[in-house]
């Protein structure tokens, strides 16, 4: 699909997914990292949780189908080693670091070279200057106000949410600049702000609020009406399940086969069932309905949950039409057999003969397969051959810039 599109990929955290997407579709990606080694491959969880440089599984993972050299970028000797290879490619992809620069920003590109960066916000604005962790960057987003409960602080993401947000933006971006640049012939220079991007994640919410009005307060993992809590996350038996209660003549219907089932199963009295639920909204304002009724709904609704284990509830709720499902665990995602059929993941081998399941694709296409041609690169294993390839550089000349700490 991309492969006669070349990147490099100057490794970062934040731009190792949008490699690996453009690595996947088909562009010869080639990742430069410095001489110690990417931030990336630091990152946890690490094979059977011993830390080590080629044992980071998030490297391994989202680094697939790349190749990989080391250039030592603080140096001028390294910038310039840069500048050359940069020539041969058509998209450079870097992060700027925690003081918005990159050691890029001095080099100069050919006219037809997209560049795309990834900053923690925005270059200019009221938060061009916050810290830059992911912790910080998705707090701005906006996205940890709809979950948790409002007596205490909002649930952050088990993994690095804004890296991966920002990795798959920038991805986009390059696309993008690749298809103005077959139209007019001039590169782009994207940025790519990994707020913003993480932003996406809450945009079921006013993160806003209107001019003149009361500040916005934090929505939680619930709607509140009437009083009334309703979740949207409830526990069963053997974790927990997303369950969607809605209201009005679409939504309402849900509800309606939702309250018959609970009520079928013991779990809710029977009137409760028999309450119009599409026009619930409207009778409560007309006082035809009591905010009680809907806490019944919710208890009730809970009590079928504790009952059911996440895949009874998940079989159900499709024969039913319902807006649920199970709320997975990496250990459900692995096994999940709609995924392993789909081939989402593959056994990709590391060092010493080891395998693994790895994430094999984002999307599967009807006329482009995407596979996992070769497993994330060691450190500087594809130096030699692209120095000496794309640049022309001798073995000695090779062996002297790695004495010299520059690759």
């Amino acid at each position: 699909m991309l492969d006669d599109v070349r990147v490099l990929e100057v490794s970062a955290p934040e731009t190792m997914l949008a490699g690996r997407i453009l690595a996947d579709l088909g562009a010869d990606v080639v990742v430069v990292e410095p001489p110690a080694g990417s931030a990336g491959r630091r990152l946890a969880p690490f094979l059977d949780d011993q830390p080590g440089i080629e044992r980071s599984l998030t490297w391994h993972a989202l680094n697939n189908n790349k190749r990989g050299v080391t250039i030592d970028l603080s140096s001028s000797d390294g910038k310039a080693l840069m500048r050359d290879l940069a020539a041969k490619f058509d998209v450079v992809i870097d992060a700027a670091g925690a003081q918005r620069t990159s050691p890029l920003d001095s080099i100069e590109f050919a006219p037809r070279t997209i560049r795309c960066t990834i900053t923690p916000f925005a270059r200019s604005g009221p938060k061009s200057d916050y810290a830059a962790t992911d912790f910080t960057v998705m707090a701005a987003s906006g996205a940890p106000a709809m979950t948790g409960d409002l007596d205490r602080p909002p649930l952050f993401f088990p993994v690095p949410q804004a890296m991966l947000e920002a990795g798959a933006d920038a991805a986009i971006a390059t696309l993008a600049a690749l298809l103005a640049r077959d139209r007019d012939g001039v590169g782009q220079r994207a940025t790519v702000s990994a707020r913003i991007a993480a932003m996406m994640g809450s945009f079921g919410q006013a993160l806003v609020p209107g001019s003149g009005n009361p500040e916005g307060k934090r929505t939680q993992g619930a709607m509140t009406i009437a009083g009334v809590q309703v979740p949207s996350v409830y526990q069963c038996a053997d974790g927990f399940t997303l369950i969607t209660i809605g209201f009005g003549p679409v939504f309402g219907q849900m509800t309606q086969r939702l309250a018959k089932w609970a009520a079928e199963e013991g779990r809710m009295d029977q009137r409760i069932a028999d309450i119009s639920w599409p026009t619930f909204i409207s009778d409560l304002s007309a006082r035809k309905a009591s905010p009680s009724d809907l806490q019944a709904l919710v208890e009730g609704l809970k009590s079928l949950a504790r009952s059911k284990t996440k895949a009874e509830l998940a079989e159900r709720s499709r024969k039913l039409g319902l807006l649920s499902s199970p709320v997975m665990n990496m250990k459900d995602v692995a096994e999940y057999v709609q995924y392993r059929e789909r081939g989402l993941f593959t056994r990709v081998k590391l060092d010493a003969g080891r395998e693994i399941d790895a994430p094999a694709r984002f999307a599967q296409f009807s006329n482009y397969s995407i596979e996992i041609k070769r497993p994330a690169p060691k450190l500087s294993e594809h130096s030699a051959e692209i120095f000496g390839t794309e640049l022309g550089l001798s073995k000695t000349e090779i062996q002297a810039l790695f004495v010299a700490g520059e690759i």
